[in-house]
């Protein structure tokens, strides 16, 4: 990294090593390029960076919010001055309010970073402003890639992303019945930019990669052909000691191809348990008989089981929507008798582990929570009184989890005490892993007494947006602290900037049990292909979908179920979930057929293993997703980008999940410059061609590359498993 003394005295030519500045360009009066890519063009006409002042509101429920973002005054800041080598002012002399942007660069990596100074000449102007925009140079054959986990789209072209943690909605769709009606029930039923996981990144093709790490509410606007818009909230520093964000810049990575850029965002999540592989995470309910005989009956058709994960270890409540977890975080011996024995049976005889289930909150009824109430554990309202949300007929208060900052020199006693109840009700009970459900229902007049003092009149925003990576955090020094990385594996929903350097696992959270491209089987695809261009290498979706609304004849169906199971055969884990409303789903235990239909899946799954497990490894050591889209593989062959529902499992299989219900055969393109195998019947194909090839249930589309070191492990895969006749 240069410094900043260096910058100065290199200015001179206005030319320093790979950026670039030009006044007087064409169609710009200042330009600023990093590696021949312009990055800035600003004119008096159209100023790039632009000041405002606004109110903001986010309306909470139950993890839904409806943002309220009124500005209510733009500043366009058309003049600018060179102050030194990496630092330049914009400003409006008339009203009195500028800022300087200072710019650092690491030229080995690729990386250019902007900070925003906040100048004393302006401070007068400047106290009312807390919106910043600042315009980036965009072309109109661009895509536009990440965002975090995106579900309705791959290519973010011609639509505005607002960055906001948060439920993913219910249909996805204005313009479908489903929506509306969640809408109108519950204001619950999300759009296409909706998401547990949203984070203010992009990938272009162009070849740079843009993020933000300032963690207020944002907007990603790539509405226009010409310029992309970043917009977000920043209260503007009032010069006391503290007041400024010394981690807040944005970040340009320019590299010479895209997996390139992939490659330096992902920090590589390490590699899952060796057990993973084993076969199907089953998730069930019911109690220790219950989950027995579910797993009897599975081994009884050739099921392989690598876990049984029960969701409510902890016991039920019942309330008027039927009957929930209790979210009181230890073993209900009642509901779960014997259950430490019986872990222990099921992992010494049979190898086969039990995985649980947690929030950071808890039911005030239960004894974790009443045995600890009296402590200052929880997170507060905007009042001091501690903050209690209604969760759907139950009440919770949630830890308070938030990692001090290094300057406060103190200890969250709440923090330690969380993870210590984790170690022991989960770790030392004998759980080999856990879903970490949640991060994203913190309303905004939550306050943490371990708050940055620099957040000031952006605290509740910014608590809301951090919650879910200090969650991640949380559960990650759990796993670390008690020695068992690679050994236990957690899975998440909820994200954002940084969640990608503390996850292990990320799920998609929850999918409607349809075949919509909005909010279905499809969505779950997208969701993976986006994180993974946003830095994130392993995520997995819940074999069949979630969320079920029998009023609307939204279930689960057999063919549904059996081709997400297929498709998850082809990702990194294989885990089903029963739904919220459980009764009218198809499951895995429905009938013999599909109990051994999905048997044949899950040996498939462990005879591939020997492959993803090297595919993941491939993720952790060189920072290569495990799903990826084709354009990363393929990225000189233009219809490579056009295909969203297909994807690279590794360097070598290219999978395309069958989408629509009742079909037998499924189009697929096959990219240009290899020769490609099917899996399943081994007849070969040249690539840069589109292909109608057999689909039935149990056969998805799936090819090798011919050139492949593993052609010959593929092969006898699939002659193992031939097509079948369904």
């Amino acid at each position: 990294m240069m410094t900043v003394s260096s910058w100065a005295a290199a200015m001179i030519l206005l030319y320093i090593f790979i950026v670039s500045v030009a006044y007087g360009a064409e169609d710009c009066d200042f330009e600023l390029s990093y590696r021949n890519i312009a990055l800035i063009c600003h004119t008096a006409n159209r100023p790039a960076v632009r000041l405002g002042h606004g109110q903001f509101e986010a309306v909470y429920n139950l993890g839904n919010y409806d943002i309220n973002d009124t500005v209510l005054e733009t500043v366009g800041l058309p003049q600018y001055e060179i102050l030194s080598g990496n630092k330049f002012t914009f400003y409006n002399e008339e009203q009195g309010v500028g800022v300087n942007l200072v710019v650092y660069q690491d030229e080995d990596l690729g990386l250019y970073e902007i900070q925003f100074e906040y100048p004393e000449k302006y401070s007068q102007g400047l106290r009312r402003m807390n919106r910043i925009w600042l315009d980036i140079v965009a072309e109109p054959d661009e895509y536009i890639y990440g965002a975090g986990e995106q579900y309705s789209y791959l290519n973010l072209r011609g639509r505005k992303y607002p960055i906001w943690v948060r439920e993913q909605g219910v249909g996805r769709n204005k313009s479908s019945l489903l929506t509306q009606v969640i809408d109108l029930y519950s204001r619950g039923g999300g759009d296409y930019h909706t998401t547990y996981w949203p984070q203010p990144s992009f990938l272009s093709s162009r070849r740079f990669y843009f993020e933000s790490s300032y963690p207020t509410y944002s907007e990603l606007d790539f509405t226009q052909d010409d310029r992309h818009t970043l917009y977000w909230h920043r209260s503007t520093p009032d010069g006391e000691e503290g007041s400024a964000c010394r981690t807040c810049h944005l970040t340009f990575l320019v590299k010479p191809t895209l997996m390139d850029i992939v490659k330096a965002l992902n920090p590589g999540q390490p590699p899952l348990p060796s057990w993973v592989y084993n076969g199907a995470i089953l998730g069930v309910q019911g109690g220790t008989e219950k989950m027995l005989e579910y797993l009897d009956a599975a081994k009884a058709q050739g099921v392989f089981i690598s876990s049984m994960w029960i969701q409510d270890w902890s016991g039920k409540i019942t309330t008027g929507i039927g009957t929930r977890v209790f979210w009181n975080w230890e073993w209900n011996s009642t509901f779960y008798p014997e259950l430490d024995n019986v872990i222990k049976e099921l992992d010494e005889a049979q190898n086969i582990k039990v995985t649980a289930y947690i929030t950071g909150h808890l039911n005030i009824e239960g004894e974790v929570y009443k045995n600890s109430s009296e402590n200052d554990y929880w997170l507060k309202d905007e009042n001091g009184e501690r903050l209690i949300q209604d969760f759907g007929e139950f009440n919770v208060g949630t830890v308070d989890i938030l990692e001090p900052s290094p300057e406060c020199n103190c200890i969250n006693m709440a923090r330690n005490w969380y993870k210590e109840v984790m170690k022991k009700n989960l770790i030392d009970f004998g759980f080999a892993g856990w879903m970490a459900d949640f991060g994203e229902y913190t309303p905004t007049e939550a306050r943490s007494k371990f708050a940055d003092r620099w957040w000031r009149d952006d605290h509740g925003e910014i608590l809301h947006q951090v919650m879910p990576y200090e969650w991640a955090k949380l559960n990650r020094e759990v796993v670390e602290e008690a020695g068992k990385l690679g050994d236990i594996m957690f899975w998440m929903r909820a994200g954002g900037i940084g969640s990608k350097t503390k996850q292990v696992m990320t799920w998609a959270g929850d999918q409607t049990v349809d075949w919509t491209r909005s909010d279905g089987l499809a969505s779950s695809i997208i969701a993976a292909l986006s994180l993974s261009l946003s830095g994130m290498g392993l995520t997995h979706s819940d074999i069949g979908g979630y969320t079920t609304v029998p009023q609307l004849n939204v279930t689960r169906s057999k063919e549904l179920f059996l081709r997400w199971a297929e498709y998850a055969v082809f990702t990194p884990i294989m885990r089903t979930h029963e739904g919220n409303v459980p009764e009218v789903n198809h499951q895995f235990y429905s009938d013999e057929d599909t109990l051994q239909q999905f048997g044949r899946l899950t040996r498939i799954y462990n005879t591939l293993s020997k492959y993803t497990k090297e595919v993941v490894q491939q993720n952790s050591e060189q920072f290569v997703p495990v799903m990826r889209p084709m354009f990363l593989m393929f990225e000189d062959d233009p219809e490579a980008f056009q295909h969203d529902y297909q994807y690279m499992l590794g360097d070598d299989l290219l999978v395309a999940p069958v989408l629509d219900a009742g079909v037998s055969e499924w189009s697929v393109y096959l990219p240009e410059g290899e020769t490609w195998v099917h899996l399943w019947n081994a007849e070969e194909f040249s690539g840069g061609s589109t292909q109608s090839v057999p689909a039935p249930l149990g056969n998805p589309p799936v090819f090798y590359r011919k050139s492949s070191t593993w052609a010959e492990f593929f092969a006898a895969v699939g002659a193992g498993y031939p097509l079948t006749l369904k």
